[in-house]
């Protein structure tokens, strides 16, 4: 039976239409039980195009403080991928419905024109780059394909280490202000499935900024260093020094620390 005379062609065009820039060419393919080729046909007789999705092969090939940012953030929550039935290699970001538009600057960034996909039963929003040379070169600095337990840290630039340690603790980590009406204080915890990475990259820390921690065991595979008190103010200053690249709700917990401070100062 050829398409024109499909029983289900006005219900295929009328899905399309409606989810057109909402769902990917083959999600709706596999949606509707039709091939790629067929929804491509079908949208263009309904004068939609889909676009040739792309992204910045060039973004990883050369250290600056965006991009030492963003591959601390990838580290931390990212993961690339191959896809063996689709033959194809992707990267995929996840966050929370609340870290949308920070979400969304780091797409822009990396001039990747695929819409953030958005999946109700987890509430999160999804960033997915499918592109070799790009997932290529990130392999090459270091992000594996399954890499939460065995990742190591990698070579960073002097120059670039505060934007990178601060993409990894915006990708998993965590900062927090105690306010409490006796010694308030700053916490910056940071956390890793992979024990090694966490060992060395407390070892760069102590030698850079002259505080220490030690590597815990939290639970399971899951490690974590924590900073506090003058330490983590230390540290919060480093990784926030000259930039406006983080996730706001983290960063607000430092920005309240050092009000506060200065109201005690000048009482």
């Amino acid at each position: 039976m050829v398409l024109r005379d499909h029983p289900n062609k006005a219900y295929f065009e009328y899905f399309i239409r409606k989810n057109f820039g909402k769902i990917s060419q083959r999600e709706m393919a596999r949606r509707l039980k039709i091939g790629k080729t067929t929804v491509n046909r079908l949208s263009g007789e309904i004068g939609l195009k889909f676009l040739k999705y792309t992204a910045n092969e060039n973004f990883f090939k050369s250290f600056s403080r965006e991009m030492a940012y963003i591959l601390g953030f990838i580290f931390a929550d990212g993961n690339v991928s191959w896809n063996e039935k689709e033959s194809r290699w992707s990267l995929t970001i996840t966050q929370s419905r609340k870290d949308f538009e920070h979400l969304e600057r780091i797409r822009r960034i990396l001039k990747a024109n695929r819409p953030l996909y958005y999946s109700p039963k987890t509430k999160s929003y999804r960033l997915i780059v499918a592109n070799k040379k790009f997932c290529l070169d990130l392999i090459m600095l270091g992000v594996i394909p399954k890499k939460s337990l065995t990742v190591d840290f990698p070579k960073i630039p002097e120059n670039f280490l505060n934007d990178f340690v601060r993409g990894i603790i915006d990708g998993d980590g965590s900062v927090f202000y105690f306010d409490r009406k006796r010694s308030p204080y700053l916490a910056i915890r940071i956390y890793s499935g992979s024990k090694k990475f966490l060992v060395k990259m407390e070892q760069i820390i102590r030698k850079k900024l002259g505080i220490s921690s030690k590597v815990r065991n939290i639970h399971g595979n899951t490690y974590g260093l924590q900073y506090t008190c003058n330490q983590a103010k230390i540290l919060a200053r480093w990784i926030y020094n000259d930039t406006d690249l983080f996730l706001k709700r983290k960063f607000k917990n430092y920005n309240i620390c050092m009000q506060k401070e200065v109201l005690i100062t000048v009482k």
